[in-house]
């Protein structure tokens, strides 16, 4: 006779068996940092900035060589990053931008498939009342549903502070200059410093989710090494700036800048002595966050976490550092552009032993990466494409190895080549590098009667690119979430706000979330 324990252990051993039968899905930690350029590390063999911990990240894992931001800039960057899709297709066409309705974002996609989620630092989404999927969130200002216990809150709390960056006084030698002025030693003690304070959030969070049975993603997203040039010491004094190497002003570099009025006018520099200090400011909060990227490794395997987990780390788009006489981002060009990004599967896996990969990665690349060594499938009208098998071998026959990328105009680099097309219609004017003979981007072939047949045929791409506009991303048994249907009125409002729609068309396009065709 079956007695009712002989059922009930029948019962617990099938349910063992099945759940050895499926392996617990890896965790994610996913390290993104603001404005970074690609060449800023140790294993990029940089002749200043010492990254120790992100190089030997780079020896355990797979570093790709040649990954770039199909927008360079923070609000686009990101939307692109965790829809999987471009630019004109998510919406998010600049900062202050919400997406277009219906779109749906990587937290929210893994929270259904039974993630934890959480972010510590930068999201720069609007409308920012909103969670975007995230179970946890620790702001790196006061964006997000709990801005009582971010950052801001913190300082404010602990300093009563009334400036996110108060310096030293006596500390910026440019308090007069748009750029300059934003130097200074920060006032407090390192461990309040931002980037601090959003790796102990995120070590408070890894050792929340000790033996918890759910797998988890945590976004540490730093805002350094993007402006302002504050940082505690060590590292405001680590880097000398005559020991700087910085490129050659162009010889209308001050012509051009006087040209520029307002806050432009922070996105041109003319004086060397600036952009030697900016820059060591610069590679002292890239050496900051390795330090803690580095705390945060070793807590992941204190912990015993390491083995189950893919981490990540990239940067939104990169800084232009003096090249062409430019600073920020928001160019198709390489210091603009391109961005570094190393991967490490769980241990066992193939994506580790320090491979390097060449071939051309897109930021929309990242979403379905993380979805297929999840386990999990990838929602059609994702338009980036899974990078696993690069990773795992290096080798991908049908790997597309080509960029596009959208802002204030288009680019497509193809090859070695790329045209970068300076309007958002295709009627140019156009510019042609060829990147194996001229990395610094210094000689435009544009106009090359050699190059017309190829400058017509890369034009030809990005036309039809733009076209292609696939429906939002749907997930079988899904609910659409909050931040996937703004009204009109809310979002004609963010246009207005919005700090980068400059003139009635920029608003009109953004408002229509980047001119796509109604359904």
């Amino acid at each position: 006779m079956i007695t009712r324990r002989d059922l009930l252990a029948g019962a617990a051993a099938s349910t063992a068996i099945a759940s050895a039968a499926v392996p617990k899905r890896p965790n994610i930690l996913f390290v993104m940092v603001d404005e970074m350029r690609w060449d800023a590390m140790g294993c990029e063999k940089h002749a200043v900035v010492q990254t120790p911990n992100l190089d030997q990240f780079a020896k355990e894992g797979v570093r790709f060589a040649s990954s770039y931001t199909v927008s360079p800039v923070c609000s686009p960057a990101r939307a692109s990053v965790f829809t999987g899709r471009y630019q004109h297709v998510h919406g998010v066409v600049s900062n202050g931008i919400p997406a277009s309705n219906g779109e749906i974002f990587l937290p929210s996609v893994l929270k259904h498939h039974g993630y934890h989620t959480a972010i510590a630092g930068k999201l720069h989404y609007t409308p920012t009342r909103f969670a975007y999927g995230f179970d946890q969130f620790w702001s790196f200002s006061s964006e997000g549903p709990t801005p009582e216990i971010g950052y801001n809150e913190y300082l404010r709390k602990k300093h009563g502070s009334p400036a996110k960056w108060p310096i030293v006084p006596g500390t910026c030698p440019w308090p007069d200059d748009p750029l300059g002025r934003d130097v200074g030693l920060f006032q407090h003690p390192k461990e309040d410093f931002e980037t601090e304070w959003l790796t102990d959030r995120s070590v408070d969070y890894l050792r929340s989710r000790k033996d918890k049975p759910e797998p988890w993603l945590l976004f540490t997203s730093y805002l350094k090494p993007h402006s302002p040039s504050v940082e505690p010491e060590p590292y405001f004094s680590m880097y000398d700036p005559k020991a700087m190497p910085v490129p050659k002003l162009p010889p209308d570099a001050a012509a051009k800048r006087a040209m520029q009025s307002g806050q432009s006018r922070r996105h041109y520099v003319d004086n060397e002595e600036m952009m030697r200090v900016m820059s060591a400011k610069y590679y002292g909060a890239i050496t900051h966050i390795d330090h803690q990227v580095g705390r945060l490794f070793g807590e992941l395997k204190r912990l015993g976490m390491a083995d189950n987990t893919v981490v990540l780390f990239t940067a939104d788009h990169g800084n232009m550092l003096g090249d062409r006489g430019r600073w920020f981002k928001g160019l198709q060009y390489e210091g603009s552009a391109r961005v570094p990004l190393i991967w490490r599967g769980p241990k066992g896996s193939k994506e580790r032993g320090g491979r390097v990969v060449n071939k051309v990665i897109e930021n929309t690349d990242l979403m379905p990466t993380i979805l297929e060594a999840a386990g999990l499938p990838v929602p059609e009208g994702v338009q980036g494409r899974s990078f696993l098998k690069l990773a795992a071998t290096g080798r991908d026959d049908k790997w597309k190895d080509r960029c596009f990328s959208q802002l204030r105009g288009g680019m497509l680099l193809e090859g070695t080549f790329k045209l970068i097309d300076n309007s958002l219609d295709g009627s140019g004017p156009r510019e042609l590098y060829d990147l194996s003979n001229d990395p610094k981007e210094e000689r435009n072939l544009a106009d090359s009667p050699q190059q017309r047949d190829r400058v017509m045929a890369m034009s030809g791409q990005i036309a039809e690119w733009r076209k292609s506009r696939p429906a939002p991303a749907r997930v079988e048994g899904m609910s659409a979430p909050d931040y996937a249907a703004i009204s009109e009125t809310e979002r004609t409002r963010a246009v207005e706000n919005a700090p980068d729609v400059r003139d009635a068309a920029g608003a009109e396009r953004a408002r229509k979330g980047g001119g796509r065709k109604k359904r």
